[in-house]
């Protein structure tokens, strides 16, 4: 099988499960909204980034051990896969100690990220402990399936978590409608989360059996060394990604208020739902490009890049302009009017989303490549920088402070050291054609979304006026992108691609 028709394999699979548990996802919250209110949701956002900022007992291991792998799985060589995966192994068992330890430890403090605690919420320590404990568990085997990940056997691990997720959805929602009890909600999580993960376990055991022998070999010193580097570095990654991503919750908690936490929770929910189809497109793309990057040559890598850049402008720029004119009326139609944001935070919300989701092609060659050492100091000034930012402008402007200083110090850092080290020590090309070519999407990219504006702002209200939307949404800006872009060398390289890959789709 080829990298095409793996591709094709592993996104078929994440597209379909990704859209079943999206619809699931959207009722269980119309279900949670109408039983429960938005102070749930605000607990439950909150206690959701508390836990992300756990995660940094991970270190970035798996994205090492990731890379580590791919050498291996092409070369066969599964005597150096079964130390890898035993390491690996007893890596996460710590990790489940460490974030189960870490996490308990901080339930008397829990009043410090909240404004004003809701009254109306019973049992809020319990909650909390529930949401620690489902977030420890899924690292017990969570180890398995990186390594159907480097096999480009992603679909399995899709189709093993939809099923489990699709019945304890339904699980929930049941129990939800029957008790309106929360905490039995969160016991159906924890179960959910344990059965995935060990189907996923038994299921990898059976496809690879050597990995159930027990005469495993030592690392190699030099490979070691490799992940020891690897891993330092990650560990500062790790800590810019959560002082930038996990922490808009705490903060809105602590400056705003809990209520406004659970409104944001909304918008994110559906951002989110556009991360996971854009990371389920990704990991389809990504195994294929660690296969590409331990075989071709520096040109083929460099063509690859260029082209995977070009087709993450058109996507998310395209969905960008969808949040934009499209998330208030969503919203409205789906949880009421009672629960939109400003106008103002909603366009912050849509241009984080864009800059952010732009730096996953780049993200991406870059783990595929092992250059994970170079850049670590970025990762050591992000965190203040954010949190000070964001917490002075949060005492002005609110949530938009919050969410500006996110930008901010995106825009100050990241945005630039993480393209120019790909390209200094990676593709070895001048970093200029990349922030050339930047620049003339976002241009594209605002000329669109403004035509698109145009046409909506005469679409009236209503489900019919969201649907009319929703076309324009589709048909304008593809249309601008198919005007502009039709002549260039990467579209006539996705095109061609494309045709294989509905071919082999269907």
């Amino acid at each position: 099988m080829d990298r095409t028709e793996h591709v094709v394999k592993n996104l078929k699979f994440a597209a379909v499960s990704e859209l079943v548990l999206a619809v699931l996802k959207f009722v269980s919250r119309r279900v949670f909204v109408l039983l429960l209110g938005k102070e749930y949701l605000g607990v439950s956002g909150l206690f959701t980034d508390i836990l992300s900022m756990l995660s940094l007992a991970e270190l970035g291991f798996s994205v090492s051990i990731t890379y580590s792998l791919y050498q291996p799985v092409a070369q066969g060589n599964t005597t150096l896969i079964k130390s890898l995966m035993q390491l690996y192994r007893r890596v996460y068992r710590s990790v489940f100690v460490i974030v189960l330890a870490a996490g308990l430890s901080l339930t008397p403090f829990l009043d410090f990220f909240v404004k004003e605690m809701p009254e109306n919420i019973p049992n809020i320590s319990l909650i909390y402990v529930l949401n620690v404990v489902n977030a420890s568990v899924s690292y017990l085997f969570a180890y398995k399936s990186t390594l159907l990940f480097v096999y480009q056997k992603k679909y399995i691990d899709s189709l093993i978590r939809t099923a489990v997720s699709v019945i304890a959805a339904v699980a929930q929602i049941g129990v939800l409608l029957i008790t309106g009890n929360y905490v039995f909600y969160l016991f159906i999580a924890i179960g959910a989360a344990l059965t995935q993960n060990v189907l996923i376990s038994v299921k990898t055991d059976r496809l690879y059996p050597y990995l159930k022998k027990t005469d495993i070999s030592p690392l190699p010193v030099e490979i070691l060394h490799d992940i020891r580097r690897n891993v330092g570095a990650m560990i500062l990654h790790r800590i810019g990604a959560v002082a930038i991503f996990s922490t808009d919750n705490i903060l809105i908690s602590k400056f705003v208020g809990i209520g406004t936490t659970g409104l944001y929770s909304n918008y994110v929910m559906i951002r989110g739902f556009l991360n996971v189809m854009v990371n389920a497109l990704f990991n389809a793309i990504t195994p294929a490009l660690g296969n590409l990057n331990a075989t071709e040559t520096e040109q083929n890598r460099q063509a690859a890049f260029r082209r995977l850049n070009f087709f993450s402008a058109w996507l998310f720029g395209w969905m960008s302009i969808c949040l934009l004119w499209l998330y208030d009326p969503f919203i409205r139609i789906w949880l009421g009017g009672n629960y939109l944001l400003p106008r103002p935070v909603v366009l912050i919300i849509v241009i984080n989303f864009y800059v952010n989701s732009m730096r996953i092609p780049v993200a991406n060659t870059k783990s595929v490549m092992g250059l994970f050492w170079d850049e670590r100091y970025k990762s050591i000034l992000e965190p203040p920088l954010n949190l000070a930012v964001s917490i002075l402008l949060a005492q002005r402007w609110g949530i938009f402070g919050i969410l500006a200083g996110t930008l901010i110090s995106t825009m100050a850092l990241p945005f630039w050291v993480e393209p120019l080290g790909l390209y200094r020590h990676g593709l070895k090309q001048p970093i200029g054609e990349y922030f050339l070519r930047y620049l003339g999407h976002l241009l594209l990219t605002a000329a669109a979304g403004g035509l698109t504006g145009l046409a909506c702002s005469a679409a009236g209200e209503g489900l019919f006026g969201f649907v009319l939307r929703l076309l324009f949404c589709i048909l304008i800006p593809n249309a601008v992108y198919l005007a502009v872009y039709c002549r260039t060398s990467e579209f006539c390289f996705m095109k061609e691609m494309a045709k294989r890959i509905i071919n082999k789709f269907f």
